[in-house]
């Protein structure tokens, strides 16, 4: 197989935008743009895409060289399912005076706009290049061109996202004092909650090289991931139909967020903060080890009382598959990368776990524990990427490091006062014990 393997499996020329696309990092690549060329390839309509990023012209300089075509190569064990993915029929960095992205905007066939970007980037204000801003501005050239709205799916990892989402694009339009008709246009559109998941980690030269040589073209644009995928959207008016593309519509999208943000991105978290502490480089190592995986399905068994699951899912079957996926050793998702921004991540991955344990007095110390792993990592003196990384350092190194850091400015739904000895003790243990230790008594 030659480089001319990255040719599009159906007919480009001559297809509209039906889809733009803001944050066009790996997981949107390969998450959304999977169910999008699928519905493409399946001639279910117009769903092209155009990609959308925020700050850096990288991914689409790359995609740009490749015609936007690359591969999405599903992995588990020594099982790979490699598949050429064309939906992406072009991007930019975001720039409102680009011809191409005005085109896209004022596409006839644009049904959806979705968002892939960080928790951190939902914030109002007048700031014109903040998320809110940029969809309102694009927003602006449909409403002047006189065309219907898109709907708004956010698939980012936030309770109640759309509705969230929402809420920033109208308190922005407020604050810009942008026209009365416009803001009434706008009513019009769509947020639908939704959630997604799949485990898409960064890709590394390595896997490149790898890959070239198992399959004979090389793809600078490769996507690693493995096979599981879901995407659910809530009920919402609209001319057309998502469940033809696969994806799940419910009503009970609340109950599927708290599902997958609690028992598999907190075990996933808490692995990470675990393995980083252990000088563990990725996550699935960490699963090896009997005793944390041991442990990790008790923490389960703890979280899953926190919340009440969708219509027919089985938390014990759940648990197990994620802990199956946090294992799968063909997807090298480093600890490193997963443990970043964790003051946006954890308030709905662990905090609001523990505090609702607290309220029910149900019990909560593998869940403290993990909290605490977090807090450790703070006063650990490792690389921290995190959007309130300096004020949490110094906090964590105060003489009641749990009541500092839960106290930050900023810091969403920490955990309840009550609470704050019971992490604190794990944070003094973890100070003269190792981690597999302390988890192993758990």
């Amino acid at each position: 197989m030659t480089s001319s393997a990255l040719i599009s499996p159906y007919q480009r020329d001559g297809r509209s935008i039906g889809v733009i696309h803001f944050g066009l990092g790996a997981f949107h690549r390969g998450h959304q743009a999977v169910y999008f060329n699928d519905a493409l390839q399946n001639d279910l309509g117009e769903w092209g895409i155009y990609g959308i990023s925020p700050r850096s012209s990288q991914v689409t300089d790359l995609l740009r060289q490749q015609n936007f075509i690359y591969t999405v190569n599903a992995r588990a064990g020594s099982k790979q399912d490699p598949k050429i993915v064309s939906s992406l029929f072009g991007g930019s960095l975001f720039d409102i005076e680009n011809s191409e992205l005005r085109y896209a905007a004022t596409s006839d066939e644009l049904k959806i706009i979705t968002i892939t970007v960080t928790e951190k980037a939902y914030i109002s204000g007048t700031d014109r290049n903040s998320m809110p801003n940029r969809l309102l501005d694009l927003l602006l050239l449909r409403f002047q061109a006189e065309l219907p709205t898109p709907t708004l799916i956010s698939c980012d990892n936030l309770p109640n996202n759309g509705a969230f989402l929402r809420e920033k694009i109208f308190e922005s339009a407020a604050v810009r004092y942008l026209a009365p008709s416009f803001q009434e246009w706008l009513t019009n559109m769509a947020t639908p909650n939704s959630m997604v998941d799949r485990i898409v980690p960064a890709i590394t030269p390595e896997a490149i090289e790898r890959f070239s040589s198992e399959y004979g073209y090389r793809d600078n644009s490769l996507i690693s991931t493995e096979p599981y995928r879901q995407w659910v959207v809530a009920p919402h008016e609209s001319p057309y139909d998502l469940s033809q593309l696969d994806i799940e519509i419910s009503s009970e999208v609340e109950q599927y967020e708290q599902l997958k943000l609690r028992l598999f991105n907190g075990a996933h978290s808490t692995t990470a903060y675990f393995s980083q502490l252990s000088n563990i480089e990725f996550v699935f190592q960490a699963m090896q080890l009997p005793i944390w995986e041991a442990f990790v399905s008790r923490l389960q068994q703890q979280i899953g009382k926190s919340f009440i699951p969708p219509t027919g899912i089985n938390v014990d079957d759940y648990s197990e598959t994620a802990r199956i996926r946090i294992s799968n050793s063909a997807v090298l998702h480093r600890s490193a990368q997963i443990a970043m921004d964790g003051s946006a991540k954890l308030p709905q991955r662990l905090f609001r776990t523990l505090n609702q344990l607290a309220r029910e007095n149900l019990p909560r110390e593998r869940v403290a524990f993990a909290i605490a792993l977090w807090i450790s990592f703070l006063r650990s003196g490792l690389s921290i990427v995190d959007p309130l990384v300096e004020e949490l350092m110094t906090r964590s190194r105060g003489k009641n490091p749990v009541a500092e850091v839960m106290q930050t400015p900023g810091l969403r739904d920490p955990i309840v006062d009550s609470e704050w000895d019971l992490v604190d003790r794990f944070v003094r243990e973890l100070e003269v014990q190792k981690p597999i230790e302390i988890a192993k008594n758990l």
